[in-house]
């Protein structure tokens, strides 16, 4: 209970403090930001002529880059699901299979070709 009566003063005295700053900064820096914005457009014109080309060569790369990780992490997605199969199907069964021969084949007898 004391941390809620802790938690509501703090924000209280917060407000007290953010309320009149928020104010202040809507009654001066909204047309400061407003003229700042008028001043910019050329600037941003500028920029956006200049700029948009390198911006397309930039996402054509990246385009690229990724279509090149996709294939890339496909094949190492299958080569993981390959050697799991690997892993975890064929070589318990060839260790049983291997297992089964010794028990059951015996000794085999060894010919010779002449």
């Amino acid at each position: 209970m004391f941390a809620l009566a802790k938690f509501l003063f703090l924000s209280a005295i917060t407000l007290v403090f953010l309320i009149p700053a928020a104010l202040v900064l809507a009654v001066i820096g909204l047309p400061i930001a407003i003229v700042l914005g008028i001043l910019a457009a050329p600037v941003l014109l500028v920029l956006f002529i200049v700029g948009l080309p390198v911006f397309l060569v930039l996402l054509v790369v990246g385009a690229v880059v990724g279509v090149l990780f996709g294939v890339l992490g496909a094949f190492v997605g299958l080569t993981a699901a390959a050697i799991k199969l690997v892993l975890f199907l064929v070589l318990p069964i060839a260790c049983v299979a291997w297992l089964v021969m010794k028990l059951i084949g015996g000794r085999r007898v060894r010919r010779e070709y002449a």
